[in-house]
């Protein structure tokens, strides 16, 4: 009875584990975004003047839009009060991402912090153990020297294939003494598998411990050598001798002994030091500067703008600064931007700030970085800045999640400009013959589109009226919205340190086996079909290099999308049939796309309601609206990095076992497609 009691239990406890998320940062991402929005919902909800002028539903909607930085407004910002307004003030800054990464940072360097203190002490209690202890069987314990410089190893306890889940072989860890197996591993592997929500982000696997199905860990060989070593990388030196540590793609470090680790954890430890300082400078003074520069010009040039809607000048630059620096779009002004359409400053400084806010904060922060190493001295003084500096940028996504390598930058820029360029050139164009558009001084009218192109895929502001603009433009710009975040989601995750764990993928480094190794095998035919036309990817190919993670993660982010989206649409166009109805061309079915795509893209466009000041979805039924904010919700986390990233995971010991790891499988997979390796760089 007691054992059938146990067991029911147990199956109780794994009922209820299965159904609640692991605890990883896009758990506690999702968390902080519902619990603050619930929390502000009810305290916008009761301070309504007069008393429930303001539904609950249109209170949780508006909190909701404001963090997400989704920038739909169910009411207009104008008829709030003051302290309304300022809960959506301070809803915009809480949700920016970058206020979130600077928490990321401060939380990886305590924690870093901590782990070096219990390496410290751990330290001190060997020094004043005995040198030499001798146990009951007669044999001396290890030495601590010795130890320390024992080097860390990926596991060979395995057969081909997955991991062995029967071998006992254990890896051990000559810092702590942890003792892990394989079969352990394995096991938390198949219980993250029965989760109900993994929360590991889209196209990841669901465990740091993954392993690809046509891959088998081996021992290395002697084709490591091939591999760029470490040459002062760790010590500042370069006159140092060549260390045995190798680096792999994505700054990957295998081979490492753990005296290197712990050196490169403080060279790690220091960047994050660093970080932690010029990050929130960055977000600061771009915060302080747009809100003096655009409260100051409106309470200097254009007072009487925000006096027609009873509000103060100075306050109302100071809300277009920070919308247009979290990229929300959200305005007190019910004309939003058009009061401005005439107005350089105003359009330039906005749109400047929409830039470093989102689509282009990676490049502006290596810019800053890489000036500041070009203004260090060459001098032995500096030298600790000169690592600090050199490893942020050769290593960058060792530390933090916005920043890449040098190439990576220069394609994340290079993307951005393409794609405000063809928005920019559509709207050039097709203002020929459009009566709303011609009106504008030509001048205007091309620094209008400009701004118009860099708003429509992140910054939510509208400078000519939406409902104005052709059909053709407007289906460009669902189109824009929809990949709004596609430039730096991709980069993110292609340069991932684990990269290939993320995806179960394995692949090797060499470009000269990327084009077709199945043309050498007698079913080349049948390789062909099943890999290019079929869609077919294993671990084992070729086909499974650096162009192969981005097709995955587009593949797995445009399905994963779809079905958002155009449930969505479904549900709420099912809701708004009685609206559509009576007023079929402002309820069509393009215009709930619209709003859903703007919604879930945290973009912030909409094509209005005939006769309110509100985004079109103020007009919708309540379960419209909650839709709408899951939506929101949910968009706003698609630009996430995948859970098993390094720069937001905390120190441990299974993460250099990963690394270790990783580097085996790749290595197995360059000898069975070649012996060439291109040389891979840091940056």
């Amino acid at each position: 009875m007691i054992m059938a009691l146990r067991r029911w239990q147990d199956l109780l406890g794994r009922g209820i584990m299965a159904l609640l998320p692991p605890a990883n940062f896009l758990t506690l991402h999702y968390a902080y975004f519902i619990a603050v929005s619930i929390v502000c919902s009810v305290i916008f909800w009761g301070a309504s003047t007069p008393s429930r002028s303001v539904s609950y539903a249109d209170s949780l909607f508006m909190c909701v839009s404001a963090i997400t930085g989704a920038g739909l407004n169910a009411v207009d910002l104008s008829t709030l009060n003051t302290f309304q307004q300022a809960i959506m003030f301070m809803l915009l800054i809480a949700g920016h991402a970058i206020l979130i990464s600077i928490t990321v940072l401060i939380v990886r360097r305590r924690a870093f912090k901590k782990k070096f203190k219990g390496i410290l002490e751990d330290r001190d209690m060997r020094r004043t153990a005995p040198r030499d202890v001798v146990t009951q069987s007669g044999e001396a314990a290890v030495d601590v020297e010795n130890q320390r410089k024992t080097q860390f190893a990926p596991p060979v306890a395995v057969t081909e294939g997955l991991p062995n889940p029967r071998n006992d072989e254990h890896i051990h860890w000559a810092d702590d003494g942890d003792a892990i197996t394989l079969a352990s591993m394995q096991t938390r592997q198949n219980q993250h598998h029965h989760r109900v929500f993994p929360m590991v982000g889209v196209g990841a696997r669901l465990d740091l411990n993954n392993h690809p199905r046509d891959a088998a860990p081996n021992t290395p060989n002697n084709d490591e050598k091939e591999e760029p070593r470490l040459t002062g990388v760790l010590s500042g030196s370069p006159n140092n001798p060549t260390s045995e540590a190798l680096v792999s793609r994505n700054s990957q470090f295998h081979g490492l002994t753990l005296e290197e680790r712990e050196q490169l954890g403080g060279v790690e430890y220091k960047a994050l030091c660093f970080l932690s300082v010029i990050v929130p400078l960055y977000w600061g003074m771009f915060l302080i500067i747009g809100i003096i520069g655009v409260g100051c010009w409106l309470e200097v040039n254009h007072p009487d703008i925000p006096g027609r809607n009873g509000l103060s000048p100075f306050w109302t630059g100071a809300f277009f600064a920070v919308s247009a620096f979290v990229n929300s779009g959200m305005a007190l002004l019910d004309a939003n931007m058009t009061a401005l359409q005439t107005s350089a400053y105003p359009l330039l400084t906005m749109g400047l700030l929409i830039l470093a806010g989102n689509t282009l904060y990676p490049c502006f922060l290596r810019l800053i970085i890489w000036s500041m190493r070009k203004m260090v001295p060459d001098r032995p003084s500096w030298a600790t800045w000169k690592l600090t500096l050199d490893f942020i940028l050769n290593h960058p996504r060792r530390v933090y999640t916005n920043l890449f390598p040098r190439r990576h930058t220069w394609y994340l820029l290079g993307t951005v400009i393409i794609l405000n360029g063809i928005d920019w050139a559509g709207f050039e164009i097709l203002a020929i013959g459009n009566k709303a558009l011609e009106s504008l001084p030509p001048g205007y009218r091309v620094l209008d589109g400009l701004f118009q192109a860099l708003a429509v895929r992140a910054g939510g502001f509208y400078v000519v009226t939406i409902a104005d603009l052709r059909q053709g433009l407007l289906v460009l710009y669902v189109l824009m919205m929809y990949v709004s975040a596609f430039p730096i989601l991709v980069t993110m995750r292609n340069t991932n340190v684990y990269e290939e764990r993320s995806l179960g993928v394995y692949a090797h480094d060499s470009p000269a086996h990327e084009t077709n190794p199945s043309t050498s095998s007698p079913n080349a035919l049948i390789d062909l079909v099943r890999h290019h036309l079929l869609g077919r990817q294993d671990a084992g190919t070729a086909e499974s290099s650096r162009g192969y993670f981005v097709h995955q993660q587009l593949r797995s982010q445009l399905s994963h999308d779809v079905w958002w989206i155009a449930l969505a649409v479904l549900f709420i166009a099912i809701a708004e049939a009685p609206h559509y109805t009576e007023n079929p061309v402002a309820y069509s079915t393009f215009n709930i796309i619209f709003e859903v795509v703007s919604g879930y893209g945290c973009v912030g466009v909409s094509v209005g309601f005939p006769g309110s000041n509100s985004s079109f979805c103020g007009s919708w039924h309540t379960v419209s609206k909650l839709i709408l904010a899951a939506v929101c919700l949910r968009g706003r986390h698609r630009g996430l990095p995948v859970a098993i990233d390094r720069a937001v995971m905390l120190p441990s010991e299974s993460l250099a076992w990963a690394e270790e790891e990783d580097a085996v499988l790749r290595r197995e997979q360059t000898r069975t497609w070649g012996p060439e390796k291109m040389p891979v760089g840091a940056a």
